[in-house]
């Protein structure tokens, strides 16, 4: 079976599937840019929505991060990334859900006013305030599912839901502070997880292919 991986090192969606991939050990992935470049007619073609991540299996094209995410986990089910107590692995599915929905959704909406010329400040501080809230959200799941120990997201291991926080907290220090000069969106319990979960084998070496990107692209 092969397995192709289309992506780019500084997207935080790619990165959930990269670090779903080293912590599973998941050999024989040939990672890639999309072919003629994101939203590109060529790579639509292969994928209609011309985002990345998508993973092409064989002939077949799977899209959307956590559907590959998805995947990966029932095609190779050892070790699982998902708690296996229910109510533990609910709590985790709804952090990568808050994730992706309140702190990716409107964090990623802000990126066409990084030019303070061009910039609609109200837009941005809009923005903003739901990038905080989905932050809080997050905590107030954690706290009250009294699984939130150590520097992981929910439990005492890496699941899905620190594969798709992590890269996004790397984008709210790392793009959103600096740019729009907030240094006060991170949550204290946010604060704290970030600096724990940077310090996960199968973490870490993502994030820094990340700072990597995100270096090159600020060179350009």
């Amino acid at each position: 079976m092969s397995l192709q991986l289309f992506q780019g090192d500084l997207s935080p969606f790619a990165a959930r599937v990269r670090i779903q991939i080293r912590a599973k050990g998941i050999k024989g992935v040939t990672m890639t840019a999309a072919p003629g470049g994101t939203g590109s007619e060529e790579f639509r073609q292969l994928n209609p929505t011309g985002k990345i991540p998508a993973l092409q299996v064989d002939a077949v094209v799977i899209a959307e991060s956590q559907t590959i995410c998805d995947y990966l986990e029932d095609r190779y089910p050892e070790p699982s990334m998902w708690p296996t107590e229910p109510l533990a692995r609910a709590q985790a599915r709804l952090i990568a859900r808050y994730t992706d929905l309140y702190v990716c959704g409107p964090m990623f909406q802000t990126t066409a006013h990084t030019s303070r010329k061009s910039r609609d400040q109200a837009f941005v501080d809009a923005r903003l305030v739901e990038l905080h809230k989905g932050l809080t959200y997050i905590d107030h799941c954690r706290v009250k599912s009294g699984l939130a120990t150590g520097c992981y997201a929910i439990g005492e291991t890496l699941t899905l839901a620190d594969a798709a926080l992590a890269p996004a907290l790397f984008f709210v220090t790392n793009f959103v502070a600096p740019v729009f000069a907030r240094n006060d969106l991170m949550t204290a319990g946010m604060n704290t997880y970030w600096e724990g979960i940077q310090s996960d084998l199968h973490v870490n070496p993502v994030l820094a292919e990340m700072a990597a990107a995100l270096a090159a692209a600020r060179a350009r």
